[in-house]
This record gives C-alpha cells, sequence and structure tokens, in this order.
C-alpha cells in the first residue's frame, strides 16, 4: 500500500461557541440493547477485528445472565453469538473480549461450577465454546471484572475476590485452559487488593492497578514480572492528592503510564494522573468536577498520539456522564459530549476504541430502553495531518508474519510507533536511519493497527492489519 504525505485523515473543527452543537452532531447511535433479544447492561468495552466490533452484555439475553455479540461499524448486522446461562457457561461478564486472531477469549463474573465466574474461549461466529477454567476462591480466585491480557503465549488477569487472603489473585493460564499459575495473592496494605481494571504488558513487566488496598486502603499502581516475581508497589493513592479507588487499567505512551480514578482530587470526584514506570514523576493532569467535566469515570483512557481520550460514569450537564479528551500534559481539554438518557445512553462503565476515524463505545443504561446502548462519535483527531514529506509505502499490508516500511526519501533517528485500538503503545522501534523499516509481528495478534512514524517534529500515521 502506497500512501501520499499530506493527506488529511479526520478534518474536525471546533469553536467554543459552537461545541455543543458540533459535538452531538457527531454522535450515532448504533443500537438500543433492549434485555431478551440482544442483551441489556454492558459493563466493558468493544473489540474489532476491522470489519465487526465485538462485545458483551452484563445482563440480558435468554436468560438474563449476559450475552456474546457482534455488529457492523455502521450499526447493521447485530448477532447474537451465545447467551450466557449459568453453571455450563458462566454469566455476567464483567470485562471485555480480546483475540488471538482465531478465538475470542474472556471472562464471565459469575456462573461455573462454583458461581464464581469462567475463563472461555468461543469463535468469532459464535461457535467452538470452550469453558477453560471456574474461579474456585481460596486456590484460583473469583469474581473478576477486568479483562485478560496476552504476551502471546500465556493469558494474564487478576481477580477482584477469592485467593488465600480473599482479596483477589494474579494469575496466568495457557489459551487452551491448561497451565493455570497463581502469580500472586493480594494482601490489602502491602501490595492492594480488589482489582477491578485489566493488566498492560509492556514486553518486560506487566502493570496494574488495584481498587483498594495499599497504605491508605484507597489503592495501588504496581508492576511485577510474568513469572510472578519482582512485584514493585509504585504508588499508594492517597485521596485528595492523588485520586482514589481506580476502576479502569493504565495505558502507556512508552515514557509516562496514564491512568483515572474513580474517585479523589480536590473534587473527589476522580482524576487523570500520569507516572513513569518506575514510579516516579506522578502528575495530577486534572481533577474532576462533576458538571464542566464529569466525574466518576470507571473505563480508561485512549489515546491517538496526540490526545487522550475517556469517559466518566456520571457528571456532565445531566449528571449521565461525558465524553472527552485532553491533551497528556493536561491542558486543552474539550468535553466532546454530554450523555443525556433515552436520546444517546447514559453511564459508562467501559472504555472508547477507535478505527482511526470514529470513537466506539457503549453505555451501560439509557437508550430507548433504558438499558444501554452502543455509538460511534466522530470526535477522534488522530494525527489530524501527515506533515513527513515523504513518499511511504507499506508492503505487504495485511501482513501474517512481517512486513517492510519503505519511504522515498533517507530517515535520521526516526522512530516507528505502533498503537493498539485502545490507543496502547504495543510496539516501538527506535533510531531509524535509513529508508526501509522491517516491522515484525511477534506477539501482536490478529486485528487492526496503528503506526506512527515521526522524525523530528514532523510524523506519518495510517493503518496496519495483521492477519494469520
Amino acid at each position: 500500500m502506497k500512501t501520499k504525505s499530506l493527506i488529511i485523515f479526520t478534518t474536525f473543527f471546533l469553536t467554543v461557541g459552537f461545541l455543543s452543537y458540533e459535538a452531538n452532531a457527531q454522535y450515532t447511535k448504533l443500537l438500543d440493547f433492549a434485555g431478551a433479544t440482544n442483551g441489556s447492561n454492558p459493563w466493558g468495552s468493544l473489540i474489532s477485528d476491522g470489519t465487526f466490533l465485538y462485545g458483551m452484555t452484563d445482563a440480558g439475553g435468554t436468560n438474563n445472565g449476559g450475552t456474546i455479540f457482534k455488529i457492523m461499524t455502521d450499526g447493521t448486522g447485530y448477532v447474537k453469538l451465545m447467551d450466557f446461562t449459568g453453571t455450563a457457561n458462566g454469566s455476567n461478564p464483567r470485562s471485555s473480549l480480546i483475540s488471538d486472531g482465531t478465538f475470542l477469549y474472556g471472562m464471565t463474573y459469575w456462573g461455573g461450577t462454583n458461581n464464581m465466574g469462567t475463563i472461555f474461549k468461543i469463535m468469532p461466529d459464535g461457535t467452538g465454546y470452550v469453558k477453560l477454567m471456574d474461579f474456585a476462591g481460596n486456590a484460583n480466585g473469583s469474581y473478576p471484572y477486568g479483562s485478560l491480557v496476552s504476551d502471546g503465549t500465556f493469558l494474564y488477569g487478576m481477580t477482584y475476590d477469592g485467593g488465600i487472603n480473599g482479596m483477589g489473585v494474579l494469575f496466568k493460564i495457557m489459551p487452551d485452559g491448561t497451565g493455570y499459575v497463581k502469580l500472586m495473592d493480594f494482601a490489602g496494605v502491602s501490595n492492594g487488593s480488589a482489582p477491578q481494571g485489566s493488566l498492560i504488558f509492556d514486553g518486560t513487566f506487566l502493570y496494574g492497578m488495584t481498587y483498594a488496598g495499599g497504605t491508605n486502603y484507597m489503592g495501588v499502581i504496581f508492576k511485577i514480572m510474568p513469572d510472578g516475581t519482582g512485584y514493585v508497589k509504585l504508588m499508594d493513592f492517597a485521596g485528595t492528592a492523588n485520586g482514589s479507588y481506580p476502576s479502569g487499567s493504565l495505558i502507556s505512551d512508552g515514557t509516562f503510564l496514564y491512568g483515572m480514578t474513580s474517585a479523589g482530587g480536590t473534587n473527589n470526584k476522580g482524576v487523570l494522573f500520569k507516572i513513569m514506570p518506575i514510579g516516579t514523576g506522578y502528575v495530577k493532569l486534572m481533577d474532576f468536577g462533576g458538571v464542566a467535566n464529569g466525574n466518576s469515570p470507571q473505563g480508561s483512557l485512549i489515546s491517538d498520539g496526540t490526545f487522550l481520550y475517556g469517559m466518566t460514569f456520571e457528571g456532565g450537564a445531566n449528571n449521565a456522564g461525558t465524553i472527552f479528551k485532553v491533551l497528556p500534559d493536561g491542558t486543552g481539554y474539550v468535553k466532546l459530549m454530554d450523555f443525556t438518557g433515552v436520546a444517546n445512553g447514559s453511564n459508562t462503565r467501559g472504555s472508547l476504541i477507535s478505527d482511526g476515524t470514529f470513537l466506539y463505545g457503549m453505555t451501560n443504561s439509557g437508550g430507548t430502553n433504558s438499558v444501554g446502548t452502543i455509538f460511534k462519535h466522530g470526535s477522534y483527531v488522530g494525527i489530524a495531518e501527515n506533515n513527513l514529506e515523504t513518499d511511504f509505502t507499506i508492503y505487504p499490508n495485511p501482513f501474517s508474519s512481517m512486513t517492510n516500511l519503505q519511504t522515498d526519501k533517507y530517515l535520521i533517528n526516526a522512530t516507528l510507533t505502533v498503537y493498539n485500538l485502545f490507543g496502547q503503545q504495543v510496539k516501538q522501534i527506535k533510531n531509524i536511519s535509513g529508508q526501509t523499516v522491517t516491522l515484525f509481528r511477534d506477539n501482536l495478534s490478529s486485528g487492526l493497527y496503528f503506526i506512527r512514524l515521526t522524525q523530528d517534529n514532523n510524523t506519518f500515521t495510517t493503518k496496519l492489519i495483521v492477519t494469520d
């Protein structure tokens, strides 16, 4: 694929006077959840394979135990892939799916043999369901809130409860359901407790947060090696000063970790922060305040390389939550939309994703039936202008094992960064000099990614597809 530079990928203009009109004009409700027919009250986020969006609901479906579904990005083609039933396949998922290009993997909060949750996999067409594990309490944890992550060999996750101390565990398991290892028992003051978000992996450490525990019992930020050694508590949340009770996950830009808390800060309505991966350099970038900028964010941030985007569970003009963007230094805040209830949903518990043009998300309530919506929003800026003065060729694209990126001009000390749909940096190559860069798949799962080539203050961004 050959792509010319100086292409405007997304043109997006807002003035203060027209902010409300323009932001709302960008919104499209793709689906109203309705209960038995298509699920209700989604608790996690969507994922995309470049064609379909996949997700789960916490309730609704035939058994009111939640559903797995797929839908096209224009709101057509909805398919309920599975109804959760309880003992046999779990119930009430409060997390998101992940994909390895063949199977979708996920967890349920309840259900399974012990009614403490399950780990499962299923094909994207709804066939081939396999229950990989039943959570059982002390032995292997119980009631997982967050999602799984993969290093290409193991799946890693956390549970909210269970383990030796009844405060949750951190674990790994093979994608076929074998090889379960409890890497750590959360214990309260020393290492946190009750994690509600997911882990992230930088190739060396797993990073995460706990909702409670730590010195002040308001949660912690931590890192740990994938074999369960090397645990470091990076920070104790403390309330007003740095936030408390984080519900979502961290993201990384390769230099800082960024996250949000559901409470604490000046207004006790949550904060947005950054911190170095070694635990230094904490900066509270923003205090959530209610009407002006929302409050109590439950999900995670995403990044387009310029702005951070997120949602709040409450606050905004209607106290139904907001969509916002802000620069990584805490400036440039813009409230992109106020949720209103029936018209466009309310009270988001998950995170946004992007396909490079639109933001996609779900609300936990609101919509026509008051049980949630799926939506897209056209406020994703991305790299507004590709100003790296060069022709840019990617071959092959899509690719399965490796691809080559070639420019018509010689690069000096350039950087290539790969981002997933959640805006998380998943790969980076620095100090590039020459005209050709070879990018190996390594542990990237199948799906859509964005690549950003930077030299000095000039950038080029485009899409990349990994296939099996």
